[in-house]
């Protein structure tokens, strides 16, 4: 039997009266996750001019900011450009990569075209998660200089669209996995860690081919069987084990779930920098550091971090992908802030003067503790040689336990009511909580009615 058909009974068997209620609220919180980071980066210019020039006329799925709708392949793509603008969407670890970030945006559109029940959606979300982390852990990462973003999340993404649109018909999904793996995408990790703008698309454009490859599949496309393991995986995988598509699955259904391990951002930055910016909040609860008084600060951390060292970002998104810029932000504020990469902030002197005397050093010793952790090592040395330092392995917000994080879990509805106010945001995480119990028409009505507040309000 093929990886797609294996995945696509596993993915079948997903539905809402199998899923433990726990994974259903993760799921749930989730969906909040991925439409609070979307509706907070709306703020930014670039993503609201692009919304009103490719959408116009009505459809029926929703488009954040937007009264009407859209096709649902161009609300998708639309509505996922921003979720990864300020670095705070969700990830996995042992997968490397995002995958509510890719399966939600897909899986809502094509939910509202096709009328789906909220227990239907969600179900095609688990699924389609659950088959994208799969593929990523089978990956086991990416080659150097491609970054993760519209790969095995594309793939994820289209399974959970055939799942909602084919009635979680197993035939559907598989077809839908082999059909996304045909054209295998290659993102520039250095469009990513550089802060290029050309980085939102990498997303939209990854889930918008994943609302056509599932479509696709349910109106009868086909790809030669077993495309993922023979094509898609030796194209984007760095130490491919296709083993691991047959040992995640038993028996016709996922031998475990999976979805619950991965991250919920605490920190807007690159995931690998969450075990420094831990480390910091650490460091800064006991005491504020004086900025004018540090004569160095010595971040060690291991391999794949160190080499985010970047003194002089060249703006805010490549700021979240600067260790010295991350730490010196937080120092002068006081605290790693959610909303540290603001311009003032980046350019207040005393913080670009801090970041460059944080020195980034590779530990080697630190290496075994990735990708089950993000280490990291923080020393302070004051001009007077007072020594403060703070360590941290595996970041808060990581894991099945995340949830208990009162910050972690307060993040949506704080981003929301910034972004749209407190009314529009209860609202939204009403309409959220809710699915399960019947259509997903109430969180459809919430999303044609939020509007971003500041530049690009519409």
């Amino acid at each position: 039997m093929s990886a797609a058909a294996l995945l696509g009974r596993a993915a079948a068997a997903t539905t809402a009266a199998t899923t433990p209620s726990e994974l259903q609220a993760r799921t749930r919180f989730l969906v909040a996750d991925v439409l609070a980071c979307a509706v907070s980066a709306w703020t930014r210019p670039e993503l609201a001019a692009l919304r009103e020039t490719l959408v116009t006329g009505d459809g029926p799925a929703s488009v954040i900011g937007r009264r009407e709708g859209a096709a649902p392949a161009l609300a998708a793509l639309v509505n996922a450009l921003p979720v990864a603008a300020e670095q705070l969407q969700d990830g996995h670890r042992e997968a490397r990569g995002h995958p509510a970030s890719h399966v939600v945006p897909a899986v809502l559109a094509a939910a509202e075209s096709c009328g789906a029940s909220g227990g239907d959606l969600l179900a095609a979300i688990l699924a389609g998660c659950e088959t994208g982390i799969l593929i990523g852990s089978a990956m086991g990462g990416t080659p150097d200089g491609v970054h993760d973003i519209g790969t095995w999340g594309t793939v994820g993404a289209a399974a959970g669209v055939a799942h909602v649109l084919s009635g979680g018909a197993a035939d559907a999904v598989a077809a839908a996995i082999d059909l996304a793996a045909v054209t295998p995408a290659r993102p520039d990790a250095a469009t990513v860690f550089g802060g290029a703008t050309a980085q939102h698309l990498l997303l939209g454009l990854s889930v918008q081919a994943a609302v056509v490859a599932g479509a696709a599949a349910v109106a009868g496309l086909r790809a030669p069987d077993g495309t993922l393991e023979r094509h898609f995986l030796p194209a984007v995988g760095r130490q491919v084990d296709a083993a691991v598509l047959e040992q995640g699955t038993a028996g016709g259904r996922w031998a475990r779930y999976r979805l619950a391990d991965g991250y919920l951002k605490r920190h807007p930055t690159c995931a690998h920098l969450h075990g420094v910016d831990d480390a910091v909040e650490d460091l800064l609860a006991g005491g504020p550091v004086d900025p004018a008084g540090v004569e160095q600060v010595t971040v060690r951390t291991y391999a794949a971090a160190a080499g985010f060292a970047d003194p002089a970002p060249a703006n805010d998104l490549a700021a979240r992908f600067s260790i010295p810029c991350s730490v010196a932000a937080a120092i002068v504020g006081g605290s790693p802030r959610p909303d540290r990469f603001r311009p003032e902030v980046l350019g207040d002197p005393r913080v670009t003067s801090l970041a460059r005397r944080v020195r980034v050093v590779h530990d080697p010793a630190l290496d075994a503790g990735y990708p089950a952790g993000r280490p990291a090592v923080v020393t302070v040395t004051m001009t007077d040689a007072a020594i403060r330092e703070a360590r941290a392995g595996r970041p808060r917000g990581d894991g099945p336990g995340a949830l208990a994080d009162p910050w972690v879990a307060g993040k949506p509805g704080r981003l929301l009511a910034a972004a749209v106010g407190a009314a529009e945001a209860d609202a939204l995480l009403e309409a959220v909580e809710r699915l399960g119990e019947g259509g997903i028409a109430p969180l459809s009505d919430v999303l044609r009615r939020l509007r971003p507040a500041g530049p690009g309000r519409c």
